[in-house]
């Protein structure tokens, strides 16, 4: 139970610094160009590529602000260890996103092997209300089918470890799998009924 609340923590503090970037502008403060011998440039085309590969999205980074963030400045408080593994990359549209169009995506990255820790997507959607909202065993199954499909764990493992309620302030929910050898999280989307997130233990 420590382990899933300290998991869900860390979920938490991903989706807040989101959401903060939104909402300050990427501009805020310069970007390093290069943390932990990941430079900005190849992160930002790893993230891209990772977009491309998961969600099925193609992404320009042309126009985006592209930002890396150094782990070792973002502690947490408990624990007084770094919260992300790997170096965190956002790329935000420079500009208005139209509908159904990617305003952000965001990526953890290990700087060493160069692999996707975590990634989310904010996407431009038109608001919309469902004249039916899903389960939570009808969105755990979009979920599930999503890690098997993705191969994101083991296809022939995957087994749900928890779900957490849904998000009211990015109405999203998660689910949390594990193939008994690694633990990823998935965010859906209650809106759209799409994966738009998930993070590797």
């Amino acid at each position: 139970m420590v382990e899933e609340t300290k998991e869900m923590k860390k979920l938490g503090i991903v989706v807040i610094s989101i959401v903060l970037l939104l909402l300050t502008g990427c501009g805020r403060q310069s970007s390093p160009e290069q943390v932990q011998g990941l430079g900005k440039a190849e992160a930002a085309a790893i993230a891209q590529a990772a977009v491309k590969k998961f969600f099925q999205a193609e992404v320009d980074i042309e126009d985006r602000e592209v930002t890396l963030e150094d782990p070792d400045s973002l502690i947490d408080s408990d624990t007084h260890q770094p919260i992300y593994r790997g170096v965190p990359v956002h790329a935000v549209l420079k500009r208005k996103p139209q509908d159904g169009e990617i305003a952000a995506f965001h990526a953890v990255i290990d700087p060493k092997t160069k692999q996707i820790l975590s990634l989310s997507i904010d996407r431009m959607n038109k608001q919309t209300t469902q004249t039916t909202s899903l389960s939570t065993e009808e969105l755990e199954r979009i979920a599930a089918d999503y890690v098997r499909s993705r191969a994101l764990l083991s296809p022939q493992a995957v087994k749900l470890v928890k779900s957490s309620p849904v998000s009211t302030g990015d109405r999203k929910q998660y689910f949390y799998f594990t193939d008994d050898q690694h633990t990823v999280a998935v965010g859906v989307d209650t809106d759209s009924r799409q994966i738009v997130t998930f993070t590797f233990d």
